[in-house]
């Protein structure tokens, strides 16, 4: 084979390596980023736990509203006695009546056995009572705030879940994308140094090249080899960690949309989005977890206080007994209406409810401070995050223009190769500085995606599911 025949081969190599195996991945219908948080998001164990924290928060909510309404409840009570009351001491009162001169059965006759005695072996008691509170220093209204704040701090640290778990997609996603490219890479390098290899082997038998050429190019596939075989296990876990995330089986069969679109990739999608902090802080969910939480610690400060204050109520019952003394002695069921009002008014408990109170102020300037700390680190990652993303962008340009300048130093080197200016050597070294060119290329362009995803979530814009936010952009 000539060495003009031979740089027609690596042509092809390199040509059918770019085209073939995209041709291949468009046979399947690819998942896009966004199939992937979606699915990860229907699927995600620790989401479907926080739809139930807030179900359980919805109804404390409910559960805390019923306080402010009138409670109804009824007791009854049975009591079965072994003996009657009898209220006089019979035989001591006929003894008595005796003294006085009276026969025996005339005291009998005037003092019957049953004197005085009512029948209680059968007991019942029962009460409706109707209990409606007026003013308890503010506790109702404290605990109700509790629980709406209690709701509202459910539905947002579900939304800092889903974030985490769209990051973790996100991670994984990018991921499978760079470990696909750089197979590709690998594959297309071991088949340029394959086909190297063989030239210089048949160099060798016309006696044109030396051992030491064919040994050289012989190390340079091996590691090629071995670099494809460490790509591919990389690429085959985490293909496995990205279908664990979407709810899918570990040996799922998918194709990436970012993968298929590899040729046409750009960063023209990505500018630098505009920074306004308040903005920030408003999306933030981290900061509005913060304020609930404020907003609760007010609501216990209030209970706290409310203990020191006077509590009116209001009181209506009905009870009834059997046997009954409303009409004299009967045994049976009667009762009657009862209407007050109870008041308590706390006095003196030794500063116990007072320390309460200051115990729960602190309480309220601890979650004040945390926001304002958060507020400082949320500022510090909103600018790292513009900064990390500008600098991707910028080491993204400067890959493209290594690339095509790596290109053209191989095309450069295979021509001087093919006319006996340069060696093995000089094609072997422009080959692995093109292979590394296009290495760093696709590192660039996934972090230039990765760095674009943190920026959506400093922002507190991370776009995901129906209900989308776009950021500012410039």
């Amino acid at each position: 084979m000539t060495k003009k025949q031979l740089f027609k081969a690596w042509s092809f190599v390199v040509i059918f390596g770019l085209t073939g195996w995209h041709c291949t991945l468009s046979a399947q219908e690819p998942l896009s980023l966004d199939s992937c948080r979606n699915m990860a998001l229907r699927n995600n164990k620790s989401l479907q736990i926080a739809d139930e924290v807030i179900t359980q928060a919805a109804y404390t909510r409910k559960a805390a509203r019923g306080a402010y309404l009138p409670s109804i409840d009824f007791t009854g009570a049975y009591i079965y006695n072994q003996k009657d009351i009898q209220l006089v001491d019979v035989d001591a009162l006929r003894s008595a009546i005796g003294g006085l001169g009276i026969p025996s059965s005339w005291a009998s006759a005037i003092v019957p056995d049953d004197l005085l005695e009512f029948d209680t072996h059968h007991v019942g008691v029962g009460a409706v009572t109707v209990t409606q509170p007026v003013f308890l220093g503010g506790k109702i209204k404290a605990l109700n705030d509790i629980a709406s704040q209690a709701e509202k701090l459910a539905g947002s640290q579900r939304r800092l879940t889903e974030e985490s778990v769209i990051t973790s997609v996100d991670d994984a996603y990018w991921l499978v994308v760079s470990l696909e490219q750089k197979k590709r890479l690998a594959k297309n390098f071991v088949a340029l140094v394959d086909t190297l290899h063989r030239n210089v082997v048949a160099m060798v038998a016309d006696g044109v090249a030396t051992r030491s050429d064919e040994l050289t190019v012989s190390v340079a596939l091996n590691e090629a080899e071995i670099a494809l075989v460490k790509v591919e296990n990389g690429l085959s876990l985490s293909r496995m960690l990205l279908a664990q995330l979407c709810g899918m089986p570990l040996d799922s069969d998918f194709v990436l949309q970012d993968v298929v679109q590899t040729d046409t990739a750009t960063t023209e999608n990505t500018p630098i989005p505009l920074i306004d902090m308040e903005n920030v802080y408003e999306n933030r969910e981290e900061l509005k977890s913060l304020g609930y939480l404020t907003h609760m610690a007010e609501a216990q400060q209030r209970m706290a206080l409310s203990t020191m204050l006077p509590s009116v109520a209001v009181v209506g019952a009905y009870t009834f007994n059997k046997p009954n003394l409303y009409n004299g002695f009967k045994t049976d069921f009667d009762g009657m209406f009862r209407v007050g009002v109870v008041l308590r008014v706390p006095i003196f408990h030794w500063g116990t409810d007072f320390y309460r109170y200051k115990a729960s102020h602190s309480a309220t300037v601890i979650t004040r401070i945390e926001t304002e700390a958060a507020k400082e680190r949320i500022e510090l990652q909103v600018n790292q995050a513009a900064y990390r993303l500008s600098e991707a962008i910028k080491t993204y340009h400067m890959t493209c223009r290594n690339t095509d300048n790596a290109s053209d130093n191989l095309h450069n080197a295979q021509l001087s190769f093919s006319e006996g200016v340069y060696t093995t050597s000089d094609v072997l070294a422009a080959q692995v500085a093109w292979e590394k060119a296009q290495t760093e290329k696709i590192d660039a362009y996934i972090s230039v995606q990765i760095s674009h995803a943190a920026m959506e979530r400093a922002l507190g814009e991370t776009q995901y599911g129906e209900n989308r936010v776009k950021p500012n952009k410039q």
